[in-house]
């Protein structure tokens, strides 16, 4: 079996077995292996290169294992889970997804597997084809969009890597070593900083294939690089555990933070993006003509049921309730600490936080289109209280599986860039235009100056960064960076022991969700079969 797995991720990148694959990044039809060697002989072969390496963002699995190893299960549990936002519902005890809910995870956790060998597909995917295509014959302009986009993409794959692990092997070529070591996060964001600058520079500022990187994607996810890194060195990050590998040590918190500035900035005057009006209309899915407006990068989900993959909102980030209605299993559940962080006028609270979904619901009419109503919520101590912020339109309308969804989900949106640039303009000596930023998220959901003027005078914190962190908690809650926001702030052990025990319904996990934290656990382990594998990869602390 070692040696099965082996072969598979020594040679991901040459096998390219396309299963589940081809989405309508490009209307194709998926290929097997044997067809890889014709990729790169073309455009049109490099084109679907390329959406290989897109697919494995939401591909069931990949060269059939791994599933659901990215974005369509593990990636939200292990980003979202075991935070004062959402916690395992009391009573779910699968193994390979229940322990980021209580966070007791463990080196032998599958997800954790899973995540790692899907993840690292797509890098030699992104490998493979910067590799192939200086030799193909085709327009130069698009040879050119199409490497900045596998820049894109491996630089994604990596940032999101080492925000799970630290330190990482290191791979540019499609020759995965398998005695490779780990190296320095120095080393991995040197390769992510690369990879965004080159896409940044590299690509326009609107794709010509819905749903890919461009300009805008890459300066995103290049600030949150630079936000990231200035905040784990502020806070001595990792300090404690004197773990070589993922020390900050090296970064400058003032350049970072300047950097951040400027390319926020940049996104904020010229892409063109904006907070779209309607909040709720961001999380549905039939509304991608609104989420357009405020997305740098989205998830997409196939349009056509001949081909393509789908995303997966049912476990936990719809309402719980009957799937004939487009509920859910409710797998992980919000905190009272969430609920009462919302002022009862803030529009979010209501969508975002809600009671069951039954099929004797009224329902509502978006853009033509039937949704059924949530129950109507009260308490943190009702029982369904659920996560609402994902919905399911009327099942009855849709001709693929009721657990599916052919909606898009964003990955980054505008508002979190607003929120980036607060950050930055705060670290950079400017808190009076950072708190204006903070203002301008909250008028997307004020109906007049008076309610926003409720709005910040009920959230205003003297310091500033407890405010940012509330900010993004309430807007970004379930989009997967609340954890690492915690993290890289330094306030992962503090929330999760100021967690009550009797604040909501489901904090009866709290007793044990503050057992299982140790301040090792701001990374996730090595998966233990990659170890056995490769003994030149070394585990993080707290997980031998």
């Amino acid at each position: 079996m070692k040696q099965y797995k082996s072969f598979l991720y020594l040679f991901l990148g040459i096998s390219l077995v396309f299963i589940n694959s081809c989405t309508n990044y490009l209307d194709t039809q998926p290929y097997s292996f044997n067809t890889v060697d014709k990729l790169y002989t073309s455009q049109s072969g490099a084109e679907l290169g390329l959406t290989g390496c897109y697919n494995t963002l939401n591909a069931q699995t990949v060269q059939g294992t791994g599933w659901g190893g990215s974005f369509v299960a593990v990636m939200p549990m292990m980003f979202n889970g075991g935070t004062d936002e959402v916690v395992v519902r009391n009573g779910y005890t699968d193994p390979a997804y229940a322990p980021f809910g209580d966070l007791s995870y463990t080196s032998q956790n599958s997800s954790i597997e899973s995540n790692w060998f899907v993840l690292f597909a797509g890098i030699n995917r992104t490998n493979y084809l910067l590799e192939k295509i200086d030799a193909v014959n085709m327009d130069e302009t698009r040879k050119a969009q199409m490497k900045g986009e596998a820049h894109f993409l491996r630089g994604f794959f990596y940032f999101y890597l080492s925000l799970a692990y630290g330190g990482l092997p290191i791979y540019t070529t499609s020759v995965q070593d398998p005695k490779a070591k780990r190296e320095p996060i120095q080393k991995v964001f040197d390769l992510i900083i690369a990879d965004f600058t080159a896409a940044y520079q590299t690509l326009p500022n609107q794709a010509s294939i819905s749903g890919r990187a461009n300009k805008w994607s890459a300066a995103g996810y290049l600030a949150k690089v630079y936000t990231y890194l200035a905040s784990c060195k502020t806070n001595n990050v990792g300090a404690d555990l004197k773990f070589a590998l993922n020390s900050f040590d090296w970064v400058s918190a003032t350049d970072m933070y300047n950097d951040a500035k400027t390319l926020t900035d940049d996104i904020i005057t010229n892409s063109g993006l904006k907070l779209t009006q309607h909040y709720d209309y961001l999380f549905r899915e039939t509304t991608g003509a609104w989420q357009k407006e405020e997305s740098l990068f989205s998830l997409l989900g196939s349009k056509s049921t001949s081909n393509g993959n789908y995303n997966l909102l049912l476990f936990w980030q719809i309402p719980v309730g009957a799937p004939t209605a487009g509920g859910g299993y409710g797998w992980l559940r919000p905190t009272g600490e969430l609920f009462y962080k919302y002022n009862a006028s803030d529009k979010r609270h209501w969508h975002n936080l809600t009671d069951a979904l039954l099929t004797s619901n009224p329902e509502e009419v978006i853009e033509g289109v039937n949704y059924y109503l949530p129950d109507t919520l009260f308490t943190p101590m009702q029982y369904n209280l659920c996560v609402g912020k994902y919905r399911y339109r009327d099942p009855s309308s849709k001709n693929i599986s009721n657990a599916w969804s052919d909606g898009d989900i964003i990955l980054l949106r505008y508002a979190d860039i607003l929120l980036l640039n607060a950050e930055a303009l705060y670290f950079t000596g400017d808190e009076t235009g950072a708190r204006g930023r903070l203002s301008e998220v909250l008028a997307r959901i004020s109906d007049d100056a008076i309610q926003l003027n409720t709005l910040t005078s009920a959230y205003y914190n003297q310091d500033f960064v407890t405010e940012l962190l509330d900010s993004r908690s309430r807007e970004l809650c379930f989009e997967g960076w609340r954890r690492i926001d915690l993290i890289r702030f330094g306030k992962m052990t503090e929330v999760i022991n100021s967690l009550s025990a009797d604040k909501g319904i489901w904090n009866s996990i709290v007793p044990e969700i503050q057992s299982n934290w140790t301040s090792s656990k701001i990374w996730f382990p090595i998966p233990k079969t990659d170890i056995e594998l490769s003994p030149n990869l070394v585990q993080n602390p707290g997980y031998n």
